[in-house]
């Protein structure tokens, strides 16, 4: 064996004449390759007038007088006036001076190395400036700090920078976006959801200044729903300038009541507490949408106020829905009782 099995490095031969060739050929490779350090590793043109000391990584097809025998990925130094070619073992680190970027050879191949704050991490695949961090897992664990010890908590914030910004939690089908949940640029909590990615709908939203619940695209089976709660009394389709009446009957003393148009956009819905016996009372609780008036006494589809829905409880167990709105107007009423 003529020389070292990691870095090639030439033993001295018994009887060999001329020594000191030998031993600074060793010297000047060790010179190299201790702390590494190379001009580029993306100079494919060997420099006309190279400065001693310095090195550089061999891209694909590099040319010139001495490197165009070069291997890829090689080390090329200059010094005493001729370049030293040598092949990197894996595990070679080197700094590339004008990328500022540490790099180690594995595997035929130069990677470059974080240093200080990490940029970019990919596990299992590639980050990029858009995800500069990027997970391929059957899971991702995060748990609580049992090592240090922590505090037993474990929370995951999301940080927006203001609220017409979004900070929330996207749940995706091959790339496409399926459902959303969190601040999604409004300080109330939203989940939306899309058949497509593109066109998203929200189901749901907690009011960030009271807590309140909505569900702007309502039910998908009101009727079904509310039913199951109370006793339900449709009254189909009112005609503009018309009437819908229920019969509560036996309920006339006191009874909750929930009013619901089919469409909610096309009136309002309302929540009353309804009293319709010998002096009937009509008190809201609860609204919500367009305009409306409560009253007693017999509503004849033109007796109360033009443009909107008027309610009205009865001497008589019955509660009447006055359409004015200009339009055909579909409300179920539903009667919440002890």
């Amino acid at each position: 064996m003529d020389s070292t099995p990691r870095l090639a490095l030439p033993y001295l031969l018994p009887n060999q004449v001329q020594k000191r060739v030998t031993v600074n050929e060793g010297l000047h490779a060790l010179d190299v390759m201790i702390d590494l350090s190379v001009q580029s590793l993306a100079v494919s043109v060997e420099p006309a007038s190279p400065a001693a000391g310095h090195a550089y990584i061999q891209p694909a097809s590099p040319s010139g007088a001495e490197w165009t025998a070069s291997e890829e990925t090689s080390i090329a130094a200059y010094s005493d006036g001729a370049w030293l070619v040598l092949v990197p073992p894996d595990g070679t680190r080197a700094w590339v001076e004008d990328e500022s970027t540490l790099c180690v050879f594995t595997s035929s191949a130069w990677t470059p190395l974080p240093i200080g704050a990490v940029t970019q991490i990919g596990i299992c695949t590639s980050a990029s400036t858009a995800n500069r961090l990027a997970v391929k897992s059957d899971a991702v664990l995060f748990s609580h700090d049992d090592v240090t010890p922590g505090s037993g908590d474990m929370r995951h914030a999301i940080n927006r920078e203001t609220p017409g910004n979004t900070g929330s939690v996207l749940l995706q089908t091959d790339h496409d976006g399926g459902a959303e949940l969190g601040l999604i640029g409004t300080d109330d909590f939203e989940i939306k959801l899309s058949p497509d990615g593109s066109a998203w709908t929200t189901g749901l939203r907690l009011a960030a200044a009271d807590g309140r619940i909505s569900l702007p695209a309502g039910f998908a089976d009101p009727a079904g729903v509310l039913g199951s709660l109370g006793l339900q009394y449709p009254l189909g389709t009112i005609a503009d300038d018309d009437t819908g009446t229920a019969d509560f009957g036996d309920f006339v003393y006191g009874s909750a009541i929930l009013a619901i148009p089919n469409s909610l956009t096309s009136g309002p819905v309302a929540f009353f507490f309804a009293r319709m016996a010998t002096t009937p009372a009509l008190t809201t609780m609860f609204s919500t949408g367009a305009a409306f008036t409560v009253q007693t006494g017999e509503l004849t589809g033109t007796t109360g106020e033009d443009g909107k829905i008027n309610f009205s409880a009865t001497d008589e167990g019955r509660l009447t829905v006055e359409n004015r709105r200009g339009y055909g107007v579909a409300y179920t009423l539903y009667a919440f009782t002890r």
